[in-house]
């Protein structure tokens, strides 16, 4: 999945709108719409802004951004045995409360 479309869906959960989130992170709502629709990438700050207000830390969104067809086919055995255990890594690291987010998206 997208950086941009994770973002869009944990906007969604926390229930903002994108609105609220460019507000908060101070950029425009154009700006951020365009870093959700993958024609623009944040910088680093602009991204642990959106970090901080969705309240994931970084390694969260990007583990969240790999989807199976991320992976090669040759590899995809090895990313299917790991991913849980990778999950469960980041849980105890960040949260019990981050569980949700790793499950769903």
């Amino acid at each position: 999945m997208e950086l941009g479309k994770v973002i869009n869906v944990l906007i969604k959960k926390k229930g903002l709108t994108q609105v609220e989130v460019a507000n908060r992170i101070g950029k425009s709502p154009t700006a951020l719409s365009q870093i959700i629709k993958g024609n623009y990438n944040p910088n680093p700050d602009t991204l642990q802004k959106i970090c901080d207000v969705l309240e994931v830390p970084q390694p969260i969104l990007y583990f969240l951004t790999i989807s199976e067809e991320d992976i090669p086919i040759e590899k995809l055995e090895l990313y299917r045995m790991l991913a849980p255990s990778i999950k469960d890594f980041l849980i105890k690291i960040f949260g019990e409360e981050k569980k949700e987010l790793l499950n769903e998206v």
